[in-house]
């Protein structure tokens, strides 16, 4: 029989909201409910409610205003739908995106140390901690979902919405490579470790701790994949 997946809660939540738009619950213009509002509908939290926004957003399905909420976008998917047009046709090859994910993502935790607050945090603490229950049950699939929301959060940290859009817009072509990393027998217990590292480093405000471990997170990560790539030849 084949393995049962199970779907991470900020994935249900995404699928809900989109289905919704895409329904015509929510026309074109339309300001989606409240943050809490939408908490109390879906029974999930406000961390959960946010991630979710975020991804929506980076789908162009809906569009942030700061102090305003979420109102739904004209060109739905439109830039989704191009960006993985473009992935498609330039074939970006593993070592082209890991040189960009080193780059990008030792400025962002450094960044999200400087401007990142305490709750924003708290929600990667979360985040972490969901990642090591999921890890007791060897959810792959979650696992996975978890890594992409913990390197997410810290982006989101360093609040520079150009680095967002380019985090998330990245990230839906990494899925796969995650994927690989995870299924690694031992990799998600070096995650664990290494997602720690990565926290406490942020919590002490030191760069150079931060980005260092970030630097060797990626390259463990990098690691795994080339063994499953290597084991598929």
């Amino acid at each position: 029989m084949k393995e049962i997946k199970r779907i991470s809660v900020t994935t249900q939540v995404i699928d809900s909201i989109r289905e919704s738009i895409l329904q015509g619950t929510y026309p074109v213009g339309s300001k989606l409910p409240p943050e809490v509002k939408l908490c109390e509908m879906l029974s999930v939290s406000r961390s959960t409610v946010r991630e979710a926004m975020r991804s929506l957003q980076a789908e162009g399905y809906v569009e942030l205003i700061s102090g305003k909420g979420a109102f739904v976008k004209d060109n739905q998917g439109h830039d989704y739908d191009a960006i993985r047009s473009w992935f498609i046709e330039v074939a970006p090859t593993l070592k082209d995106t890991t040189e960009v994910r080193e780059a990008l993502e030792t400025l962002q935790v450094r960044m999200a140390i400087k401007r990142g607050s305490d709750e924003e945090l708290v929600i990667l603490q979360q985040i972490h901690q969901q990642f090591i229950e999921e890890n007791k049950v060897s959810n792959v699939t979650a696992l996975a979902e978890l890594d992409e929301q913990f390197h997410t959060q810290i982006c989101h940290m360093a609040h520079n919405p150009l680095l967002l859009k380019i985090n998330q817009l990245m990230a839906m072509e990494l899925k796969r490579y995650r994927l690989m990393s995870i299924s690694v027998k031992t990799s998600s217990d070096n995650t664990i470790r290494e997602h720690e590292l990565i926290i406490n480093a942020i919590e002490e405000r030191d760069n150079q701790k931060a980005a260092a471990y970030m630097l060797a997170h990626l390259g463990s990560s990098l690691a795994d994949i080339n063994k499953v790539l290597e084991g598929q030849k």
